[in-house]
């Protein structure tokens, strides 16, 4: 008999699958996973799902059927679109992920209309996020690909009315809604999006991918604890380390780390 997905979040859940785009984003989140009781890290699945759309779709979905997780944390960076008051490397939880199929105003293309274009994040797994990290919430927009010019970072900002722009979030949170497994993302703020993004990216990338990170490790310190552990041997366990080690001092070596448990798709 098939197991029942629930719908919402509760404290008493097991197996909690957290994704990134890629290795280095979650590295923060590897390192301070040691700082937390084993009965917290043992039930913790990292994995990268690969940049853009369609691998991070493809990825969650095998990633999903693999693990049978109880919920879906999306780790990672975005861009902040035009007058949103969100600042270089504050972190966001996203509240509703919307597809953008088209950048510039007017009938340049369209979906049918029963494509899904919009999914909302888990409420009870958003609040309790929020009640841990004390984070503001943002709508991130989904493009096919990065926006790169002033002009259509203005008119993608206000055609999908959202403050952070994203290439993966949209279709982790579709897998996680066909699944039935509840979808929340953190997502930090690594550059505005335009012309100066990719530079912006680069200098900001790591430190907003932390900030996101940071936010997990607090939800993980709200509730790990009160989480029953799955039976033994279903949930593969991060490698025990010292609780007294640092985040900090293990952040920066913790890439290398994070590669080798992460799931890459070819």
């Amino acid at each position: 008999m098939s197991k029942t997905k629930p719908r919402g979040f509760a404290k008493n859940e097991g197996r909690w699958l957290v994704i990134a785009a890629w290795p280095p984003e979650l590295a923060y989140l590897d390192a301070g996973l040691l700082d937390l009781p084993a009965q917290v890290r043992q039930r913790v699945v990292l994995a990268s799902v690969g940049v853009g759309m369609v691998e991070a779709g493809i990825a969650t979905a095998q990633l999903l059927a693999r693990n049978q997780p109880d919920l879906v944390l999306l780790v990672g960076t975005a861009g902040v679109y035009p007058g949103q008051p969100l600042a270089l490397d504050q972190a966001a939880i996203a509240q509703r992920v919307r597809l953008l199929p088209q950048i510039l105003p007017g009938k340049h293309a369209y979906l049918p209309t029963i494509v899904p274009t919009e999914v909302k994040a888990s409420a009870s797994l958003v609040r309790s996020l929020r009640k841990a990290a004390h984070l503001p919430y943002a709508d991130v927009a989904c493009p096919i690909g990065i926006t790169a010019t002033k002009q259509a970072a203005v008119a993608a900002g206000k055609l999908s009315g959202c403050a952070l722009e994203n290439l993966e979030a949209f279709a982790v949170a579709r897998a996680a809604a066909l699944a039935k497994v509840p979808f929340a993302a953190v997502l930090g703020v690594a550059n505005h999006v335009g012309p100066n993004g990719h530079r912006e990216w680069e200098r900001h990338a790591k430190s907003a991918a932390e900030n996101a990170c940071r936010a997990v490790v607090a939800f993980f310190t709200d509730y790990g604890p009160h989480v029953t552990l799955p039976p033994a041997g279903s949930s593969p366990a991060l490698s025990a380390r010292s609780k007294s080690t640092s985040i900090a001092r293990h952040a920066s070596g913790a890439m290398a780390r994070v590669s080798s448990l992460a799931y890459m798709p070819k």
